[in-house]
């Protein structure tokens, strides 16, 4: 950079939680590279439980943005008006460097071009001017992290996902462990994590078939199979489970994502569609099949442990459920559970696809160990 960075914005709008996690090396990378700078991060509402402990930076400011809801779309742009004036009052105009991350959008290039005197990075949208990169449109159909690694380098910033965190020893104690002690489950080396919940019914794989997947590993590789979700998720995961023939467990609506990340650090598998719960996985380097439609095709090899990742979406399909996705009716409302839609529930995904990745995710150790455990 060309003047010394002594105040930096970092943006994380419009992505959840996961997304989050994915670039997390890269707010790493960036912190390093400026240790005697100011860091403010600009996060969404769904994204700030991630950094709500988190010291490293000197304010957390939570954005609403992309929060707003509105039928008609003059009353959604008021919204979004009020709200990026909000943050523009926030944010002042005080730093020397502004990095967003992912696709960014045009509100925020503009609010990160009001805030910055020097630098400002990321990658264009509709004014492709109000930023200082020449990295193109983002793909969200691409690879998150090598489009990450890409943005760092034009901060002149060498950025490399960090190694998984270390798995936890048997007396640990802490919030996942907690959670499982009171149902019996904290000695468990057999864990396997399901998490079948998203914002997207066309992210989400039928009910029946999770059922039979869960099964399968209950009794037949022996596992001890625990569901994971938000609140609102707690009753498709009973439809779930009422279907199933043996126990398990729901912890839905009953971790923060502190707890989750500690309950997927002790799972000897988690299979889940793509969200939140897969990159914990991966940042914890457990073994992980992703269900996956518009979202992602294959597992990308700049994560230490690479997922499976079972897709069976054709790219007609793929264009339609991103195009749908980024219609006013549906990005206005931030999801959609229309089931009845042809588009959701993964239907192109069988059982079998979903065993044949489990058995290739879990070491073979694990998979003799669980298959005995299930005869004995």
């Amino acid at each position: 950079m060309s003047r010394p960075v002594r105040r930096m914005l970092v943006v994380l709008d419009d992505c959840g939680p996961g997304d989050a996690l994915v670039v997390d090396f890269c707010l790493e990378a960036a912190l390093a590279a400026h240790p005697e700078a100011e860091a403010d991060l600009l996060v969404s509402e769904q994204a700030a439980p991630v950094f709500a402990r988190d010291r490293r930076f000197r304010r957390v400011i939570v954005s609403r943005l992309y929060e707003q809801r509105a039928r008609r779309r003059l009353l959604l742009v008021l919204r979004k008006i009020r709200e990026a004036a909000r943050l523009a009052v926030l944010l002042g105009r005080s730093y020397d460097l502004a990095i967003t991350f992912y696709w960014g959008t045009t509100w925020l290039n503009l609010l990160t071009r009001l805030a910055s005197r020097g630098p400002n990075l990321g990658y264009a949208n509709a004014w492709p001017q109000l930023l200082d990169s020449c990295l193109g449109r983002y793909r969200p159909e691409g690879d998150a992290l090598s489009q990450a690694v890409r943005l760092m380098a034009a901060a002149g910033i060498d950025a490399a996902p960090a190694a998984p965190l270390p798995r936890p020893d048997r007396g640990e104690t802490g919030a996942g462990w907690t959670l499982l002690g009171r149902h019996g489950l904290a000695a468990s080396s057999r864990l396997a994590i399901l998490h079948p919940g998203s914002d997207w019914a066309c992210q989400q794989w039928l009910i029946e078939r999770w059922a039979t997947v869960a099964d399968w590993l209950a009794l037949e590789l022996g596992m001890d199979v625990v569901f994971t979700g938000v609140a609102a998720e707690a009753e498709p995961i009973e439809r779930i489970r009422s279907l199933m023939r043996a126990s398990s467990l729901s912890l839905a609506g009953a971790t923060s994502v502190a707890d989750l990340a500690a309950l997927v650090r002790r799972a000897a598998i988690c299979v889940c569609v793509d969200s939140l719960a897969f990159e914990l996985a991966q940042a914890a380097g457990v073994p992980a099949v992703v269900l996956a439609g518009q979202s992602r095709t294959k597992a990308y090899g700049l994560r230490p442990v690479v997922p499976i990742v079972v897709n069976r979406t054709t790219p007609e399909l793929r264009a339609a459920i991103l195009a749908c996705k980024l219609s006013f009716e549906k990005a206005s409302y931030g999801g959609c559970l229309h089931y009845g839609c042809p588009m959701a529930g993964l239907r192109g995904i069988e059982v079998e696809d979903v065993k044949d990745a489990v058995l290739k995710a879990l070491p073979d150790g694990l998979t003799a160990q669980t298959a005995a455990g299930a005869r004995s």
